[in-house]
């Protein structure tokens, strides 16, 4: 059978490539079908079709005998194993390898494509062609700054954590946790926008990171 021979639980065993399904698709549809099955740590959406990282082997064998051929917003999906690189833990079929440093919550490297995560799209460009960052709004229409709003991670996050994670794209210069949301404050503005960029709608301990702007006080991240 598929796997037969990964029944010692390697890390690929845990990690399935999916496609098949409809062009609506969203991270979040992906989520639900998988997540009554399984804890799903990390879903990396490329154009037509994702990987889904889980935390459990014997669970992804099984949830990709149930789920092979079911329907998402019009396809039939089909899971396979999604196959690892032995350097550095990335996937072979992916444009930019996910970071062997996945063990803090199933991913803290992320793909960096514009494909990956909320599906927001390329930044604004100015009429140069150049990222206009003072275009940039998050989902209440707040302008970029700095300081960033986390919430959506799962229980059990940790600081270190999310410093791991928005540390990839951004030097982080505090990080104050307040139970179901965070401010993590960065060093500028752009670094700020590609870290909300690349990080918002990934998957944090089971929950989908949402990241929107925090007003610049002359605090730590205290306002939203």
């Amino acid at each position: 059978s598929n796997g037969s021979r990964q029944d010692k639980g390697s890390n690929s065993d845990k990690n399935l490539h999916v496609s098949g399904y409809g062009p609506n698709t969203t991270l979040a549809d992906i989520v639900n079908l998988f997540a009554p099955h399984v804890q799903v740590t990390e879903v990396v959406m490329k154009r037509g079709f994702a990987f889904v990282n889980t935390n459990d082997a014997s669970r992804a064998r099984r949830v990709k005998e149930v789920l092979n051929g079911a329907l998402l917003n019009g396809g039939s999906i089909r899971i396979n194993f999604a196959q690892r690189s032995s350097r550095d833990g990335g996937f072979n079929s992916t444009s930019s390898n996910i970071s062997s440093s996945s063990n803090s919550y199933g991913g803290s490297g992320h793909n960096r494509s514009s494909s990956f995560g909320r599906g927001d799209g390329p930044l604004p460009q100015n009429q140069y062609g150049q990222i206009d960052y003072d275009a940039v709004r998050d989902d209440r229409g707040n302008p970029a700054t700095k300081n960033l709003f986390v919430a959506g991670y799962g229980t059990g996050t940790t600081e270190q954590q999310l410093r791991e994670a928005f540390g990839l794209h951004a030097v982080i210069t505090g990080c104050v946790m307040k139970g179901t949301f965070s401010f993590v404050n960065t060093s500028d503005k752009v670094s700020a926008v590609h870290a909300r960029n690349a990080l918002g709608g990934s998957i944090m301990n089971g929950g989908v990171l949402r990241i929107n702007f925090a007003k610049e006080t002359g605090r730590l991240g205290t306002s939203f």
